[in-house]
């Protein structure tokens, strides 16, 4: 081995880890002497919570369902994974999208005429969103909640019936809590850019020519997936990339060494030195691997919170479910007396999620609205799940497939206040250039937002070690 070449450690097996393992090690040579690569995952495989259930006909995505199709990031990798053939677009029902009002499904449609008749805002919230282009523009920079901004910009009725439920269905958090610009950034950008989101949303539509088909924010990107699941992007690259994978092995701290360098412990397996760290876990297990270095930036992290959320598939005959529309799925407000946040229609999103002529419901409960039922039993769980389904869409036949996931820590939740803490953060840690953060604690929880921070984590210590900078102690 080279004495010269350089070590890296990426801390953390989902997207955002594996992408750092990725472009670090296809760029080894921005670094003299060379540079070779560590991936360490907690789990017995990578993926983080990109994880796909199989079994018998049906696929199950435990965690996210889908990504973007307007991340490059997302593409880079694909590409470099060689699974171009295997992304699957999503099916043409992804268009429809459902909200509950009044203990019924009704269908949020992007046109105006059909929408107003839907019944999900009465005549005062109907007008109060054509009013939206005369309220003024808030200029002042100031952080302000989901559920404020949209109540400010399109009415109160709207926030409760439609913002709200929304911010659900991606976050599985509660609007009046969560930073519209940490959480929202390109629904603050409309207002600062346009002054108003209809007209802003006018001007995306003219310099667009892509066709809507939605993402679950409103994006009108196409949503993408892969034959076999979600799981396949990271475990494929991991496969492939020019590192070396270790499983099964759970980082515990991460020190400063006398010459500049980092030293890893583990839980387990002792320790290893490495001139270079990319932490690409989540908020809740970066703190404890960072307090060594800085206890302020841990207590940072720690502040966010990731409350637990809740997966209950259900599996039922093609002809036992009619209640259930053709579409992407549904949110479910707060105050409609159902418990689920939201149900996914997964067998009409993409192609083989179910056997033929079978209808696969993937419903969420729990996250920072319902934390209790996190304590829920597995058979209590179904029975709360079906029973929501029968008052929603008289589904009353036993389901002939179950599965049940359970995410003790799962979103990241990016209250009021989150950019300043991000801001705080990486000003604790600026002073180690050779180590970085990625994962979707702080930048974007999506799947794509996560890829990209691990693009950006590889290219901050690939620098760094092209031109070494002396840490200086905390």
């Amino acid at each position: 081995m080279n004495p010269a070449m350089k070590k890296l450690v990426v801390i953390g097996g989902g997207i955002s880890g594996v992408a750092a393992a990725w472009r670090a090690a296809a760029q080894a040579d921005r670094v003299p002497g060379g540079l070779e690569v560590h991936l360490f995952e907690r789990d017995a495989a990578p993926g983080g919570k990109a994880r796909t259930h199989r079994q018998d006909g049906w696929l199950v995505e435990t965690g996210p369902t889908a990504f973007m199709g307007d991340e490059p990031a997302v593409d880079e990798l694909v590409a470099a994974a060689g699974l171009e053939s295997e992304r699957i677009a999503a099916d043409e029902a992804a268009a429809h999208r459902f909200v509950v009002r009044g203990g019924t499904m009704r269908e949020v449609s992007a046109n105006p005429i059909r929408f107003a008749r839907s019944g999900i805002l009465g005549p005062a919230g109907l007008l109060r969103i054509a009013l939206e282009p005369l309220v003024p523009a808030r200029r002042d920079g100031a952080d302000e909640s989901v559920w404020s901004f949209a109540a400010r910009r399109i009415g109160r009725q709207a926030a409760d019936r439609l913002i709200a439920p929304m911010v659900l269905g991606v976050f599985a958090g509660d609007a009046r809590r969560l930073s519209l610009p940490a959480a929202f950034p390109r629904l603050a950008a409309l207002e600062r850019e346009h002054g108003s989101l209809v007209r802003g949303m006018i001007a995306l539509k003219r310099s667009r020519s892509a066709r809507p088909r939605g993402g679950p924010a409103g994006s009108s990107a196409p949503l993408w997936s892969f034959r076999e699941g979600m799981q396949t992007l990271p475990r494929a690259l991991a496969r492939r990339g020019r590192f070396e994978v270790h499983c099964g092995a759970a980082a515990a701290a991460i020190e400063a060494t006398a010459d500049g360098r980092f030293r890893v412990r583990f839980e387990r397996d002792g320790a290893c030195d490495a001139d270079a760290v990319v932490v690409a876990t989540e908020p809740w297990a970066a703190a404890p691997l960072l307090r060594p270095l800085s206890p302020e930036a841990a207590r940072e992290l720690d502040g966010i919170t990731c409350p637990p959320v809740l997966v209950v598939a259900l599996g039922y005959h093609g002809d036992a479910a009619p209640g259930i529309p053709r579409g992407f799925g549904v949110l479910v407000p707060r105050g409609e007396g159902l418990r689920i946040l939201g149900c996914l229609f997964d067998t009409y999103l993409f192609p083989g999620r179910s056997p033929e002529r079978h209808l696969l419901l993937r419903a969420m409960l729990g996250g920072a609205v319902d934390p209790e039922i996190a304590g829920a039993d597995d058979a209590a769980l179904v029975a709360t799940v079906r029973e929501d389904l029968r008052r929603l869409a008289g589904i009353t036949a036993t389901p002939v497939f179950v599965s049940i996931t359970r995410w003790p820590r799962a979103i990241p939740q990016y209250e009021l206040g989150h950019l300043d803490r991000v801001r705080r953060i990486e000003e604790r840690l600026s002073r180690w250039p050779a180590l970085a953060l990625a994962g979707n604690g702080l930048h974007g929880i999506a799947f794509g937002k996560a890829a990209a921070a691990g693009l950006r984590a590889a290219d901050r210590v690939l620098e760094a070690l092209a031109r070494p900078v002396t840490a200086r102690a905390d």
